[in-house]
């Protein structure tokens, strides 16, 4: 029976809303009736009339509200037609009086009134058969019984009457019987959008984290070639190879990011930071490239900016590097230009970022496009400047994210301008903590004692890299391919770390790592997340596991270094 209830509720979900949109609507026709038509003797009784809409119309808000806030609703479906019940009674009584004036006009705006209500329902219904029946039962019934109301009820015509209702309420039912048919596609093909869209993202998800677990060996390997290279040629290749590795992961970053903005998993982070210094690292980090291709990268008003805000400092900073990269790239002489200001809104502030260039400019349909996703400004954009035409959808849909907007224009003297607004609310300066008595050496060998660390993953080139990499710091290292396997070692021995992958088939990191904090010799041990996701709810699910930090596949040696400092005991650590 329960399964029944919750099927009815389900089917009932779309006509809730519906009534609810419809609400100003009926308040609105209940009051112009009566503004327009109760000031005269003759139509009194829409005072009260009006007045028991109302009250209806309260309780069915009420029963909407109760109805819509429940994940599973059940049961409470039927004090919504309940609702629907008395407010089609209610609102349908005022044709019975109307009809008993008489005449025929009066006999017309009683069939309007109840043919109006009977097509409101229709459309209220999503074709939900209980809600059809429910709103339109009782105006059909207030249709067939107002001849019978007065002396025309031995009107010789009467039959006839009847014979034009039968036919109403057929039609009535055909044309449900079409909209519901109508409602259903359009919902079954839904469904269908939303679940390929989320095979999609969970294929770009797999296909992500597949490709990270390469492209850190990629990076890494890159980075031990430039380390160990005896002459400038060899350290040109190997600067070549991270190069093209760091380019595949931006790209592979972009899909990442336009996947989870399409399945509504992107989120943003609320921290205290310093706009200045963001806007200033931002640029100095693009003016080599734009000196490189003879162009000025001028900045101004950073100085006017406030000390601190609150936002997100990553997801700004990965706006700002689009606008910048796309400046530099599309322009070939001249300048790049960011302006930054910051007014003041009641108790925040509103930040305002404008990137402009002398570049070639946008046309209207150009400009038109601009921001959808895997389109690029023409044929020969990709060829010749690459990228997947990604960047600025994702940048708009992140600062939209953040409560603000990003817009385009291309001034009648060329160029383009990028405009960047984004609600701030007033930081704070974060608190001070004291810096470790020494800082970690950048040197391969930074670790006194040789300590053990224990690395977990199911792929072999992970694996490899890992281990590659912890020799040459000089970490002892034990491999596991499965979290069975490690579970089994981490009870033989004490590791002074453990690196796990999170996801592995069979017995995944988390569920490991969530076995491994119930006893043994590693109960207390720091394990380290090795990952190709680090979003807020990944971060949030290792730590609930038990897991201490995490690295992000792909890293480079310098990050796992950095990594293993904040883990490792100070006193197994080199100075």
């Amino acid at each position: 029976m329960r399964v029944a209830w919750d099927q009815l509720a389900a089917a009932y979900r779309p006509a809730a809303i519906s009534h609810r949109r419809q609400i100003p609507l009926r308040v609105f026709v209940i009051l112009v009736v009566v503004v327009v038509t109760a000031w005269r003797p003759t139509f009194h009784f829409l005072v009260p009339w009006a007045a028991a809409c109302i009250v209806a119309q309260i309780v069915e808000q009420q029963a909407l509200r109760h109805f819509l806030s429940r994940a599973e609703p059940g049961r409470a479906v039927i004090f919504n037609l309940a609702s629907d019940v008395l407010l089609a009674v209610v609102f349908g009584w005022a044709s019975l009086p109307i009809w008993a004036l008489g005449t025929p006009v009066a006999t017309a705006s009683a069939i309007i009134l109840v043919s109006g209500s009977v097509l409101t329902a229709l459309m209220g219904a999503e074709g939900c058969v209980a809600a059809f029946l429910a709103a339109v039962t009782p105006h059909m019934t207030y249709m067939l019984i107002l001849p019978l109301t007065t002396e025309t009820r031995q009107d010789p015509l009467g039959p006839y009457y009847l014979m034009g209702v039968a036919l109403f309420a057929l039609v009535l039912g055909l044309v449900f019987a079409w909209s519901r048919r109508t409602f259903e596609a359009e919902r079954s093909a839904r469904r269908l959008a939303e679940a390929q869209t989320a095979a999609k993202s969970a294929f770009v998800a797999m296909v992500s984290h597949e490709l990270r677990t390469p492209l850190s060996a990629i990076l890494g390997g890159a980075g031990d070639l430039a380390r160990e290279a005896g002459d400038a040629r060899a350290r040109d290749k190997a600067a070549l190879i991270a190069d093209a590795g760091a380019m595949m992961r931006a790209l592979l970053n972009d899909l990442l990011d336009v996947s989870k903005i399409e399945a509504g998993r992107m989120s943003v982070e609320i921290l205290d930071f310093s706009p200045g210094a963001l806007i200033d690292e931002t640029v100095r980090f693009w003016r080599d490239e734009a000196r490189a291709k003879g162009l000025a990268l001028d900045l101004t008003g950073e100085r006017d900016l406030p000390q601190w805000l609150r936002g997100d400092p990553v997801r700004i900073r990965q706006v700002l590097n689009n606008l910048l990269s796309n400046a530099i790239k599309f322009t070939s002489a001249g300048r790049v230009a960011l302006n930054v200001m910051a007014e003041r809104r009641g108790d925040g502030w509103r930040l305002a970022v404008e990137v402009s260039d002398t570049g070639p400019g946008l046309s209207p349909e150009q400009l038109a496009r601009l921001f959808t996703a895997y389109d690029q400004l023409g044929p020969d954009t990709a060829r010749t400047f690459g990228g997947t035409g990604l960047g600025l959808s994702i940048s708009r849909d992140l600062a939209r994210l953040m409560g603000g907007d990003l817009t385009a224009r291309s001034p009648a003297e060329g160029g383009a301008v990028f405009q960047l607004t984004l609600p701030m609310a007033t930081g704070s300066a974060p608190a001070v903590t004291e810096a470790p008595a020494s800082a970690p050496p950048s040197t391969p060998s930074v670790f006194d004692r040789s300590p053990l660390a224990l690395v977990v993953d199911d792929h072999e080139v992970n694996r490899r890299l890992l281990s590659h990499i912890l020799d040459a710091m000089g970490v002892r290292v034990e491999l596991a391919a499965d979290g069975e396997t490690g579970l089994a070692l981490a009870g033989e021995r004490r590791f002074d770390v453990i690196l796990m992958d999170v996801n592995m088939p069979g017995l995944d990191g988390l569920e490991a790592t969530r076995r491994l904090r119930l006893a043994g010799p590693n109960s207390t041990t720091p394990v380290i997340a090795v990952t190709a996701g680090v979003s807020d709810a990944e971060r949030e699910a290792c730590r609930a596991a038990g897991m201490d930090d995490w690295l992000e596949k792909p890293f480079q040696a310098a990050t796992l270094q950095r990594v293993l400092w904040r883990a490792l005991d100070p006193d197994l650590v080199g100075a």
